[in-house]
């Protein structure tokens, strides 16, 4: 018989007993009675920061070196956390910080792309769960989301829905955001509420920029319209998820600071971790991860290349956090900041990152393989610009972490432990604080509940709603030394398990291929070892089973459990079985990349109905991917053009030898395959042959990081044959692609 809580916690005397309210694993949400009530003129205002990929030593608050004024001031005069957690993927994560219960409990126990037939894994918010939006409507909260929403199925990300788990259906009365987790911040692919939508893109255009500035535009159409009430803004930045990409003058004040290597950097933040108290003075530096060399072990190019994408990382944080100030300062202008709770934090800990010296492009190296470090060098300039998809070095990532040990995925607190800062002037919060208890992403709902002197609905859609499963930490704001009132915590991330209880933990990293029941298991006092470096398995064989068997019982309640090792057939199932034919429109929504049709491992044929009125056609027909791998059929002053992205340095073009003449046409670009990753081309005009030349190197359709495009191409820039949008300039009406599957 699996252990219970009860009889856990008796047998290992950590506690005498746990409240009523918790015996069930679905606890109903109770006043905090640590937390003495503010009387309020007014509700206030909510405000839900959540950076991406942050570690938990990466804002100066926190002991890194990076410039994050408008951050470190929210934490001067609120609180900051040093024994926050969080899931270790983002999109688990966002389900437990927006409805007060466990991830796998809501159906987010994975990302949304790999979802599978299990209540645990479907990778959407279940209905019964209310989001935090739904729950303050009943308090005349008006509600914004704004950026990475993650938490819809991969076939519900098109344009037409269903839109059931889009956050306009959740809850929020408006949203402007995205899809999916790695955005492309120089050319987003954007929705608002169910509609695509297309960022006025200036020279300095940045998606960290337009969703600050939607979030400030939302605000003020509240307030003129509805001053007297409060309003809920979750607002998710994709920074610092790679793409890295920041303007060149953030990065350029980074540069050469990071030549001195991640060794020397993890000890910096660790010596301000220790005098500004953000960890215990009793804390160790954890060491360098297996997979994380000396910084003196690279070559000179490797350290070279692992600079500067570090330094691509600082400015990126560092021009997120100015995003946050002028967000902070209209606040102020509107005389709203005293009466608005801002909550920032992290989704998970720092990216694994890749190789040691960090990546230009993600998607090439993960498809293609990785790039000849020599022709990395040659575009080490193009990093954190619009021509790279760049991510930096697991041991920068390990840095990021200080001083903690493994990264995001992991269940080691490299992974789960996430900075915190909460600031709430009006509140009468203690300013520059640092609270320790132990608390997790599932307790910010309650809390903030207890916060407005308020509580969720009793019933929703006409009956009980799932209960709140989070533990208040209101309490921590008046009582900063007490006792954490939180008992117990499991986590499980792609078949990694944890178990936190009263001040011990017990943590297993999956080998994938492994049986689960043959991964070993460490045991740690957190409570007394910030940064688990002392394994006390062999010490304490009964407290160690007895958290395990604590794990099981905890995943058997909350739909963790029958565990797979299916991470690579969940990837592979999240490309849809093709289709034999494609009918696309001029400036319709794109078309998600992995919906599009596969030309990489079948002949293909692409027909262009158009009418032209003379030999002068230009715009683009038919477009997908972008600069690192894409392709598109388009004209130019007449001239029919095909082109195709293989990697940035290796692009195949072929034209029509003379300009289409005006009428109505067929344009026709036929690919048959003559090898796994290798065709012919022909362009044809009404079914004749115009000219036919050699594909000899292609890509999985998957790997394209943009989707399809028809009659335009307002994302991102695939050959740069031309420059802007291309809008088609005469009439396209409709062009239709055949897969042949037979």
């Amino acid at each position: 018989m699996a252990i219970t809580r009860r009889r856990f916690l008796q047998a290992t005397a950590a506690t005498a007993a746990l409240p009523a309210a918790s015996q069930s694993g679905a606890q109903t949400m109770a006043r905090d009675p640590g937390w003495k009530p503010r009387q309020l003129k007014k509700a206030p205002n909510i405000i839900m920061v959540v950076l991406d990929d942050v570690g938990f030593a990466d804002l100066g608050c926190y002991g890194a070196e990076h410039k994050t004024p408008a951050m470190d001031a929210l934490a001067a005069q609120g609180v900051r956390f040093n024994n926050f957690h969080v899931t270790a993927l983002c999109a688990p994560t966002r389900a437990c910080l927006l409805t007060g219960r466990n991830a796998h409990a809501v159906g987010v126990g994975n990302i949304a792309e790999w979802g599978r037939d299990h209540p645990g894994y479907r990778g959407w918010i279940r209905q019964d769960a209310m989001t935090l939006a739904e729950m303050l409507k009943p308090d005349n909260y008006s509600t914004f989301a704004v950026g990475k929403w993650h938490l819809s199925s991969l076939e519900d990300q098109n344009g037409t829905g269903p839109f059931d788990h889009w956050p306009v259906r959740r809850g929020f009365d408006r949203w402007y955001g995205f899809h999916g987790n790695a955005i492309d911040h120089w050319h987003p692919e954007m929705f608002e509420n169910t509609s695509a939508a297309y960022p006025e893109k200036s020279d300095d255009y940045h998606l960290s920029t337009d969703l600050a500035r939607r979030s400030r535009q939302y605000i003020a159409d509240h307030l003129a319209a509805s001053p007297d009430n409060p309003f809920f803004l979750y607002l998710a930045f994709g920074a610092m998820h790679f793409p890295l990409h920041a303007p060149s003058d953030d990065i350029r004040r980074y540069r050469g600071q990071y030549d001195r290597g991640w060794d020397e950097v993890r000890r910096e933040r660790f010596a301000r971790q220790l005098e500004t108290g953000i960890v215990p003075a009793d804390t160790r530096l954890a060491p360098l991860n297996p997979n994380v060399p000396p910084w003196q072990e690279l070559t000179a190019d490797q350290r070279r290349l692992a600079a500067r994408g570090q330094e691509v990382y600082a400015g990126f944080l560092e021009h997120t956090d100015r995003q946050i100030g002028n967000l902070v300062d209209f606040l102020k202008s509107e005389n709203q900041f005293d009466n608005t709770i801002i909550m920032v934090l992290s989704d998970n800990g720092a990216a694994y990152g890749g190789p040691i010296e960090g990546r230009l492009d993600v998607r090439r190296d993960a498809y293609l393989g990785r790039a000849p470090i020599e022709e990395f060098l040659g575009d080490i300039d193009l990093m954190g610009t619009d021509a790279s998809y760049c991510s930096y070095s697991r041991g920068w990532a390990q840095a990021s972490n200080t001083p903690l040990k493994w990264y995001k995925s992991d269940t080691y607190e490299g992974g789960i432990r996430a900075p915190l800062i909460v600031s709430w002037p009006g509140g009468d919060l203690p300013g520059g604080t640092i609270n320790g208890q132990y608390h997790h992403a599932i307790d910010v709902v309650p809390t903030l509940f207890n916060l407005i002197n308020g509580a969720p609905p009793k019933t929703f859609r006409g009956a009980p709603p799932l209960p709140i499963q989070g533990t208040s930490f209101a309490y921590t704001f008046d009582n900063p030394a007490a006792p954490t009132t939180k008992k117990i915590q499991y986590f499980e991330t792609l078949g990694d398990r944890a178990i936190w209880a009263e001040g011990w933990k017990a943590v297993a990293r999956h080998q994938p291929g492994q049986p689960f029941e043959q991964d070993p298991w460490e045991l740690f006092h957190a409570a007394e070892d910030f940064s688990e470096t002392r394994n006390l398995a062999e010490a304490y064989p009964d407290r160690l089973a007895g958290l395990k068997e604590l794990w099981r019982s905890e995943a058997e309640r909350y739909d963790v459990l029958p565990m797979d090792d299916d991470t690579l057939k969940l990837y592979q199932n999240a490309v849809p079985t093709p289709r034999a034919t494609y009918v696309f429109y001029p400036r319709m929504t794109r078309l998600d990349r992995l919906s599009a049709p596969d030309i990489y491992r079948y002949d293909s044929q692409m027909s262009a109905q158009v009418t032209l009125t003379d030999q002068k056609a230009s715009g683009v027909l038919l477009c997908a991917g972008d600069s690192s791998c894409g392709y598109e059929l388009f004209m130019q002053e007449g001239i029919l053009h095909f082109g195709y992205v293989y990697t940035r340095n290796e692009i195949y073009r072929v034209r029509s030898p003379q300009a289409i003449p005006a009428g109505e046409h067929i344009l026709g670009l036929a690919i048959r395959k003559t090898g796994e990753s290798a065709a012919t081309v022909t362009l044809t005009l009404n079914g004749e042959e115009l000219v036919q030349a050699p594909l000899p190197k292609m890509w999985p359709i998957y790997a394209p990081n943009a989707g399809i495009r028809c009659g335009e191409n307002r994302h991102a820039p695939v050959t740069r044959d031309y420059s802007g949008p291309s809008v088609f300039d005469q009439t396209l009406h409709r062009i239709v692609v055949d897969v042949d599957m037979a």
